[in-house]
Protein backbone atom coordinates (compact mmCIF):
# COMPACT_ATOMS: atom_id res chain seq x y z
CA UNK A 1 0.00 0.00 0.00
CA UNK A 2 2.99 1.91 0.74
CA UNK A 3 4.42 1.28 -2.63
CA UNK A 4 1.31 1.96 -4.50
CA UNK A 5 1.20 5.59 -2.32
CA UNK A 6 4.90 6.36 -3.41
CA UNK A 7 3.98 5.90 -7.16
CA UNK A 8 1.21 7.98 -6.63
CA UNK A 9 2.48 10.82 -5.08
CA UNK A 10 6.50 11.62 -5.77
CA UNK A 11 9.14 12.22 -3.33
CA UNK A 12 10.06 13.26 0.41
CA UNK A 13 10.96 15.87 3.21
CA UNK A 14 9.93 18.90 4.67
CA UNK A 15 8.90 22.32 2.90
CA UNK A 16 7.27 25.23 3.94
CA UNK A 17 3.18 25.16 3.40
CA UNK A 18 2.20 28.70 2.75
CA UNK A 19 -0.99 29.97 3.59
CA UNK A 20 -1.75 26.66 4.57
CA UNK A 21 -4.67 25.86 7.17
CA UNK A 22 -4.46 30.00 8.27
CA UNK A 23 -0.82 29.87 8.65
CA UNK A 24 1.10 32.98 7.99
CA UNK A 25 2.79 33.36 4.93
CA UNK A 26 6.62 33.34 5.32
CA UNK A 27 9.19 33.38 3.06
CA UNK A 28 11.88 31.01 2.40
CA UNK A 29 15.05 30.08 0.77
CA UNK A 30 15.65 27.03 -1.65
CA UNK A 31 17.42 24.64 -0.52
CA UNK A 32 18.97 22.99 -3.85
CA UNK A 33 17.15 19.70 -3.05
CA UNK A 34 14.21 18.40 -6.05
CA UNK A 35 12.89 15.12 -6.78
CA UNK A 36 13.98 11.75 -6.33
CA UNK A 37 17.44 13.70 -6.28
CA UNK A 38 17.38 13.84 -2.55
CA UNK A 39 19.13 11.66 -0.42
CA UNK A 40 20.28 12.31 3.28
CA UNK A 41 23.52 9.90 2.88
CA UNK A 42 24.70 10.41 6.20
CA UNK A 43 22.34 8.21 7.86
CA UNK A 44 21.59 6.32 4.42
CA UNK A 45 18.31 7.54 4.47
CA UNK A 46 16.05 9.05 0.84
CA UNK A 47 13.72 11.62 -0.03
CA UNK A 48 10.89 9.63 -1.89
CA UNK A 49 8.10 11.82 -1.72
CA UNK A 50 7.61 15.28 0.15
CA UNK A 51 4.63 17.92 -0.33
CA UNK A 52 4.31 20.01 -3.57
CA UNK A 53 6.92 17.03 -5.33
CA UNK A 54 4.03 17.07 -8.12
CA UNK A 55 4.18 20.42 -8.92
CA UNK A 56 7.56 20.48 -9.02
CA UNK A 57 8.58 22.26 -6.44
CA UNK A 58 12.10 22.90 -4.45
CA UNK A 59 12.73 21.67 -1.19
CA UNK A 60 13.34 24.76 1.58
CA UNK A 61 16.59 25.23 2.99
CA UNK A 62 15.00 25.24 6.70
CA UNK A 63 13.45 21.68 5.94
CA UNK A 64 17.16 20.66 5.27
CA UNK A 65 18.13 22.65 8.32
CA UNK A 66 15.59 21.33 10.67
CA UNK A 67 16.05 17.72 10.07
CA UNK A 68 20.12 18.66 11.12
CA UNK A 69 18.27 19.62 14.21
CA UNK A 70 19.50 23.25 13.89
CA UNK A 71 16.27 24.96 15.27
CA UNK A 72 18.24 28.29 15.99
CA UNK A 73 16.54 31.44 15.33
CA UNK A 74 20.27 32.60 13.84
CA UNK A 75 20.35 29.71 11.31
CA UNK A 76 16.94 29.58 10.46
CA UNK A 77 16.43 33.33 10.07
CA UNK A 78 19.05 32.97 7.07
CA UNK A 79 16.73 30.50 5.26
CA UNK A 80 13.64 32.12 6.44
CA UNK A 81 13.64 35.88 6.28
CA UNK A 82 10.41 36.27 8.33
CA UNK A 83 11.68 34.84 11.96
CA UNK A 84 14.37 37.35 11.83
CA UNK A 85 13.81 38.90 15.70
CA UNK A 86 11.50 35.94 16.29
CA UNK A 87 12.17 32.79 18.49
CA UNK A 88 11.82 29.43 17.06
CA UNK A 89 10.46 26.40 18.03
CA UNK A 90 9.92 23.02 16.08
CA UNK A 91 7.22 20.54 16.72
CA UNK A 92 8.23 16.93 14.53
CA UNK A 93 6.22 13.87 14.31
CA UNK A 94 7.23 10.22 13.04
CA UNK A 95 5.08 7.49 11.46
CA UNK A 96 3.94 5.17 8.60
CA UNK A 97 0.63 7.15 8.44
CA UNK A 98 0.63 10.57 7.53
CA UNK A 99 -2.80 11.57 8.93
CA UNK A 100 -1.90 10.00 12.26
CA UNK A 101 1.35 12.36 12.54
CA UNK A 102 -0.36 15.38 11.10
CA UNK A 103 -2.88 14.93 14.07
CA UNK A 104 -0.71 14.34 16.52
CA UNK A 105 2.16 17.45 15.99
CA UNK A 106 -1.25 19.56 15.55
CA UNK A 107 -2.67 18.49 18.97
CA UNK A 108 0.36 19.15 21.10
CA UNK A 109 -0.54 21.33 23.65
CA UNK A 110 2.70 24.10 22.11
CA UNK A 111 3.22 25.76 25.57
CA UNK A 112 3.59 22.59 27.58
CA UNK A 113 5.66 21.14 24.79
CA UNK A 114 8.47 24.33 25.19
CA UNK A 115 8.02 23.85 29.15
CA UNK A 116 9.37 20.71 28.70
CA UNK A 117 11.58 21.23 26.19
CA UNK A 118 13.26 24.48 28.56
CA UNK A 119 13.75 21.92 31.08
CA UNK A 120 15.40 19.10 29.33
CA UNK A 121 17.72 21.15 27.58
CA UNK A 122 18.66 23.14 30.76
CA UNK A 123 19.31 20.13 32.24
CA UNK A 124 21.75 18.68 30.04
CA UNK A 125 23.25 21.95 29.85
CA UNK A 126 24.07 21.80 33.74
CA UNK A 127 24.66 18.29 33.83
CA UNK A 128 27.75 18.38 30.91
CA UNK A 129 29.26 21.88 32.58
CA UNK A 130 29.18 20.38 36.14
CA UNK A 131 30.43 17.26 34.71
CA UNK A 132 32.73 18.57 32.80
CA UNK A 133 34.23 20.98 35.11
CA UNK A 134 34.58 17.99 37.63
CA UNK A 135 36.67 15.72 35.07
CA UNK A 136 38.89 18.75 33.94
CA UNK A 137 39.92 18.50 38.20
CA UNK A 138 40.56 15.15 37.96
CA UNK A 139 37.45 14.21 39.79
CA UNK A 140 33.98 13.44 39.98
CA UNK A 141 31.11 15.66 40.24
CA UNK A 142 29.06 15.52 43.16
CA UNK A 143 25.57 14.33 42.20
CA UNK A 144 24.33 16.32 45.30
CA UNK A 145 25.47 19.16 43.49
CA UNK A 146 24.44 18.50 40.08
CA UNK A 147 20.77 17.23 41.60
CA UNK A 148 20.66 20.63 43.46
CA UNK A 149 21.39 22.49 40.30
CA UNK A 150 18.99 20.84 38.13
CA UNK A 151 16.40 21.60 40.92
CA UNK A 152 17.14 24.94 40.74
CA UNK A 153 16.93 25.38 37.70
CA UNK A 154 13.72 23.35 37.22
CA UNK A 155 11.90 25.71 39.22
CA UNK A 156 13.03 28.94 38.33
CA UNK A 157 11.87 28.00 34.28
CA UNK A 158 8.20 27.26 35.53
CA UNK A 159 8.00 31.12 36.07
CA UNK A 160 8.60 31.55 32.00
CA UNK A 161 5.02 32.70 30.14
CA UNK A 162 5.15 31.49 26.70
CA UNK A 163 3.25 34.19 25.23
CA UNK A 164 2.32 35.22 21.40
CA UNK A 165 3.06 31.77 19.60
CA UNK A 166 2.35 31.60 16.02
CA UNK A 167 2.30 29.00 13.88
CA UNK A 168 4.37 29.91 10.69
CA UNK A 169 4.86 26.39 8.76
CA UNK A 170 4.22 23.12 8.18
CA UNK A 171 5.20 20.14 5.66
CA UNK A 172 5.68 16.66 5.78
CA UNK A 173 8.28 14.08 3.47
CA UNK A 174 8.19 10.19 3.12
CA UNK A 175 11.62 8.42 3.60
CA UNK A 176 12.96 5.20 3.09
CA UNK A 177 15.29 3.87 5.51
CA UNK A 178 18.46 2.05 2.82
CA UNK A 179 20.47 -0.72 3.29
CA UNK A 180 23.13 -2.11 1.69
CA UNK A 181 21.19 -0.61 -1.90
CA UNK A 182 17.73 -1.42 -0.65
CA UNK A 183 14.77 -0.12 1.27
CA UNK A 184 14.24 -2.10 4.62
CA UNK A 185 11.59 0.57 6.09
CA UNK A 186 9.76 4.06 5.05
CA UNK A 187 7.95 6.98 7.86
CA UNK A 188 6.71 9.91 7.77
CA UNK A 189 8.16 12.90 9.00
CA UNK A 190 6.25 15.85 9.66
CA UNK A 191 7.35 19.13 10.80
CA UNK A 192 6.15 22.37 12.14
CA UNK A 193 7.54 25.79 13.19
CA UNK A 194 6.54 28.26 15.70
CA UNK A 195 7.74 31.49 16.63
CA UNK A 196 7.44 34.33 18.28
CA UNK A 197 8.82 37.41 19.56
CA UNK A 198 12.22 37.22 20.63
CA UNK A 199 12.45 39.93 23.11
CA UNK A 200 9.24 38.97 24.93
CA UNK A 201 11.15 35.16 25.40
CA UNK A 202 14.42 37.08 26.39
CA UNK A 203 12.43 38.94 29.14
CA UNK A 204 10.56 36.17 30.85
CA UNK A 205 14.04 33.76 30.41
CA UNK A 206 16.08 36.52 32.37
CA UNK A 207 13.06 36.99 34.81
CA UNK A 208 13.37 33.84 35.21
CA UNK A 209 16.24 32.94 36.34
CA UNK A 210 17.04 36.26 38.73
CA UNK A 211 17.25 34.20 41.49
CA UNK A 212 19.42 31.72 39.86
CA UNK A 213 22.85 31.45 42.20
CA UNK A 214 25.90 33.37 40.67
CA UNK A 215 27.77 33.89 43.54
CA UNK A 216 30.85 32.53 42.32
CA UNK A 217 32.59 32.45 38.89
CA UNK A 218 31.41 28.61 38.18
CA UNK A 219 27.95 29.51 39.12
CA UNK A 220 27.70 32.63 36.82
CA UNK A 221 29.68 30.84 33.67
CA UNK A 222 27.02 27.95 34.28
CA UNK A 223 24.00 30.46 34.23
CA UNK A 224 25.10 32.44 31.44
CA UNK A 225 25.85 29.18 29.30
CA UNK A 226 21.67 27.89 30.42
CA UNK A 227 20.67 31.80 29.26
CA UNK A 228 22.69 31.57 25.82
CA UNK A 229 21.19 28.07 24.85
CA UNK A 230 17.96 28.54 25.33
CA UNK A 231 18.00 31.73 23.88
CA UNK A 232 19.33 30.48 20.83
CA UNK A 233 19.23 26.68 20.34
CA UNK A 234 15.99 24.62 21.39
CA UNK A 235 14.65 21.98 20.42
CA UNK A 236 10.83 21.02 21.28
CA UNK A 237 9.61 18.14 20.48
CA UNK A 238 8.81 15.11 18.90
CA UNK A 239 6.80 11.94 19.06
CA UNK A 240 9.71 9.97 18.20
CA UNK A 241 12.97 9.37 20.71
CA UNK A 242 15.16 8.76 17.98
CA UNK A 243 14.59 12.06 16.19
CA UNK A 244 14.42 14.07 19.83
CA UNK A 245 18.26 12.56 20.71
CA UNK A 246 18.98 13.22 16.86
CA UNK A 247 18.05 16.65 17.24
CA UNK A 248 19.49 17.76 20.59
CA UNK A 249 22.81 16.05 19.21
CA UNK A 250 23.81 18.97 17.57
CA UNK A 251 23.85 21.12 20.39
CA UNK A 252 27.19 21.65 22.47
CA UNK A 253 25.58 21.20 26.18
CA UNK A 254 29.20 22.71 27.73
CA UNK A 255 31.86 25.05 26.83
Amino acid sequence: MKKSFKMIMAAATAVLLIGFAGCKTTEVAGSGIKGKSASVKKVKRQIVDYQGATLGSEIPQWVKLVSEGQYGQKVLSKAMPDLEGKKVFVVTGRGDNLDFVKSWVNLVDIETEVSGALERVTGKVVTSKLEGAASAKGQEASQTEVSKALNDYRIALQDVRIAGLERVAEYWTLIDVVEKGKAVDSYYEYYTVWSMDQKVFNTQLEKSLEHIDEATTEAAELKKLVKEKLENELSVSSNNSEALEEADSYIVYAE
